[in-house]
């Protein structure tokens, strides 16, 4: 039976080759993009989940009203007393005193800052660092975490001591090519701290997974770790509870020390699980990456509505289709024929073509892998495609839509007496009076084509918004150096060498764009209330001619010469935070409950500057000026209108003239903006492809249904013309019932999208407005799709000669 059914399938399917192909396009792309969603969504849901034990991994982050601390400061950070063994006694007393912690360690990953560092070969020969993971906790690192070994002997016992390195395949192979590099001797030079490590290579891993955020190419064991935190991670035993476990990891910490735990906005410990970092939270000082999972929901669900639109194509091409086969299924049915045999044929058909697709689907995505990885700035391998469970759900949709498509006359058509199926053509949409399962699809379409197209423009709106609104200062124009390393003297030789350029407007140093920021509670003379979210900065007097900002306590600053005392400026933000008239004078204190907490005598009031993302609103900034700052964290250079390049040769060449031994790192603060949406400008560019891929679909489904159903009606559009009726009054005929549908599908699409763009619009502190342009916008395009579809196929019916159409009637 089932063989019958087959090979009746495919000759029907190949003697209406051409609605076959348009439902074989349609849901290629559909199940193609379902076949991408998955990928996708497995790759982004398994970070980190390849460690042995990460199930039962947690990091432990501080909680704080403003902000999550992903690192947690060593217990002499203060005093800068931090011997090697109170850096290790966190994870030791942990493992001691907690049953539930099975094991604890300490590890950092120095960031692009720390890696102006080089390394150096026996040979000689030096290298710019990689990212360099710094633990000394060695053997319970190498327990905690996974990593495939490729030479040495096993990690626990390579990384046992400190002075061991481990390399990454990559990074072997890049300094010691075929040679094995176990037993080398390499030395990583801390230039800013004038200080040589030299490292025994004892092992070689494989490069850590592209979706893991242990990226590094060196890991290496020391005593004691150059930086005044870390961060600290624990695997419990099995089946102990993470909430309960955490406030046993607080006691620990406060026995450790007490200073991370007895302050004013401690909020307590939390354990958070390996394979939730990724998408949890950004948190300060981890600059590893983050995703929100809110567009993991959206991306899928786009993807499922342009499935859903190939599936009504898939539906009403069929309800036309095998509306035409009334006359065979009649005769089907006279001769013996039972409803059970009709219905399976007719499934047959449809999930054997949407089975058929699945291939053709896997080839699409494969050949789309590359550009979609390189938008997402991801890196999926091409045989995930391959993996059973992708494989399974791609059989499994492609069985769901032929099956959905194909019920309709598998259960209607199929149950329908024989007589009655000699009858008018069920699906001719003669009646353009009454709504119809037809009708109803078609309206779907153009609600999912409405709204996606109103909330693609209202996200490029806000993503335009972010990137070019009002900063306070030429971010086009202002590129940030990197490469000062907290050394005064040569922040201030490279500003005199700079400023000789005339190409170069000024030169300063202080804050720049961030991701994400250290923010404390703070309080004001003469107020009790304690405001939150306070943050500060450090900058020089030439900042402000970086800027663009004036200022008379500046000028007085600048007037005074190097030897002016520091003075303290807040943002006008802070200023319309306190309910003081004037904030000039009183005193601003962080942490007012710290023992230890110093206060800033206010000296005026500066405008906003938006240094961080419009997801949240611009914060109340304290800033600390110096006119010859005893350090310098970096370089801010503003050039001339114009002269960018110019400015840019003279930097690179000052540069190399004071620190040949450094590379440079500069970067525009444009960039570092576009950086801050990075996320919403890859999900917004895919949404918006993915919208203009829904309606060309919705366009072509619509278009070949139309065509179809006007060839059902010519007899009616050769009597209508043969009566005098015009090429306009038929055309007009054939477009009401389609405009009305999409009238329909705009006062239901048009709120549901308003209420999305609200909600996601609610994510940024600085927003666009909605208004009814995108909407009004969206609902005249898919008039336009409608109205275009349908006059093409009308036009055409519209000038046969009625003579013909009769006669052959």
């Amino acid at each position: 039976m089932l063989r019958s059914y087959l090979r009746l399938a495919i000759r029907t399917l190949r003697r209406r080759l051409r609605y076959t192909t348009v439902n074989v396009v349609g849901l290629t792309v559909g199940l193609a993009c379902c076949a991408l969603v998955a990928v996708f969504l497995q790759y982004e849901l398994s970070w980190d989940a390849h460690h042995e034990h990460s199930d039962r991994t947690y990091r432990v982050v501080s909680d704080y009203p403003s902000d999550l601390y992903s690192s947690i400061r060593f217990e002499g950070f203060r005093t800068n007393d931090d011997d090697p063994t109170e850096q290790r006694s966190l994870p030791r007393r942990l493992v001691q005193e907690v049953p539930a912690v099975e094991q604890a360690a300490n590890y950092t990953i120095f960031s692009d800052y720390e890696a102006l560092d080089y390394i150096e070969l026996p040979d000689g020969r030096r290298f710019e660092s990689p990212r360099r993971l710094a633990t000394n906790t060695g053997v319970a690192f190498m327990d905690l975490f996974t990593f495939e070994q490729v030479a040495g002997p096993p990690l626990k016992q390579a990384f046992a001591e400190p002075g061991a390195a481990v390399l990454t395949r990559s990074t072997a192979q890049k300094y010691f090519g075929d040679q094995n590099p176990v037993g080398k001797t390499i030395t990583v030079n801390e230039g800013a701290n004038s200080r040589e490590r030299p490292l025994t290579v004892q092992a070689v891993i494989a490069d850590p997974p592209s979706n893991s955020r242990l990226q590094f190419g060196i890991a290496m064991h020391v005593k004691k770790i150059t930086d005044f935190a870390c961060f600290r991670y624990l695997r419990l035993t099995e089946g102990a509870n993470p909430a309960t476990v955490a406030p046993k990891v607080e006691d620990v910490m406060t026995a450790v020390n007490p200073a991370l735990t007895e302050t004013l906005n401690w909020q307590g410990a939390q354990l958070q699980p390996l394979t939730d970092v990724y998408l949890g939270p950004p948190t300060l000082y981890d600059k590893g990456p983050n995703r929100n999972p809110a567009y993991l929901w959206v991306f899928g669900a786009i993807a499922l509505l342009i499935l859903t639109i190939t599936t009504i194509n898939y539906a009403n091409l069929g309800l036309a289709l095998y509306a035409d086969r009334n006359e065979e299924i009649g005769v089907r049915k006279a001769i013996g024929g039972h409803g059970g045999q009709i219905a399976g044929q007719f499934l047959t058909e449809a999930v054997l073509l949407a089975v058929l697709c699945v291939p053709l689907a896997l080839a699409v995505c494969a050949a789309v892998l590359p550009a979609f990885n390189a938008l997402m700035g991801i890196q999926i391998a091409g045989t995930r495609l391959f993996q059973p469970t992708v494989l399974g759900t791609m059989v499994g949709l492609a069985v769901l839509t032929g099956g959905a498509a194909g019920s309709y006359p598998a259960f209607v058509l199929a149950r329908t007496r024989a007589v009655d199926l000699f009858g008018r053509s069920l699906s001719s949409g003669r009646d353009g009076r009454s709504w119809s399962l037809r009708h109803g699809l078609i309206a779907f379409q153009f609600v999912v084509l409405i709204a996606l197209g109103s909330l693609s423009w209202i996200a490029n709106d806000q993503l335009q918004y972010m990137q070019r609104g009002d900063l306070g200062y030429p971010a086009e124009r202002i590129v940030e150096v990197n490469s000062i390393r907290n050394d005064s003297t040569t922040y201030q030789r490279f500003r005199q060498r700079v400023l000789e350029s005339s190409a170069v407007a000024a030169v300063g140093m202080g804050d720049a764009p961030r991701s994400v920021t250290r923010r404390v509670p703070f309080t004001v003379s003469g107020e009790d209330q304690i405001y939150e979210g306070g943050q500060s900065g450090s900058v020089d007097v030439h900042w402000f001619e970086v800027m663009g900002i004036e200022h008379p306590v500046i000028d007085s600053m600048r007037a005074a010469g190097p030897t002016a005392p520091e003075r303290h400026l807040l943002n006008q933000a802070a200023a319309d935070l306190l309910r003081t008239n004037t904030p000039v004078g009183e005193t601003w204190t962080f942490n007012p409950r710290d023992p230890n907490a110093r206060d800033y005598r206010i000296d005026g009031v500066i405008p906003n500057l938006q240094l961080n993302s419009m997801r949240k609103a611009i914060s109340p900034r304290l800033f600390t000026v110096y006119a010859r700052p005893p350090w310098a964290i970096n370089a801010l250079v503003r050039f001339v209108p114009g002269r960018t390049d110019q400015g840019m040769e003279r930097v690179r060449q000052a540069w190399a003239d004071l620190r040949p031994d450094t590379p440079l790192r500069t970067t525009f603060l444009s960039d570092k903006i576009s950086g801050l949406y990075e996320q919403e400008r890859r999900f917004g560019t895919l949404a918006t492809a993915l919208s203009l891929l829904a309606i060309l679909l919705a366009a072509l489904g619509l278009a070949s249904l139309v065509a179809y159903l006007t060839r059902l009606r010519m007899k009616e559009i050769g009597v209508r013309k043969a009566l005098g009726g015009s090429v306009t009054s038929i055309v007009a005929l054939l477009n009401r019932e389609y405009v009305r549908i999409v009238a329909v599908a705009f006062v239901v699409g048009a709120p549901l999208a308003w209420i999305a763009a609200d909600w996601w619009l609610g994510q940024f502190a600085d927003r666009i407005g909605l208004s009814v342009g995108p909407f009004l916008v969206a609902g005249v395009g898919a008039l336009v799709v409608a109205v275009a579809a349908v006059s093409t196929q009308a036009l055409r019916a519209a000038r046969v000669d009625p003579a013909q159409v009769l006669r052959s009637e």
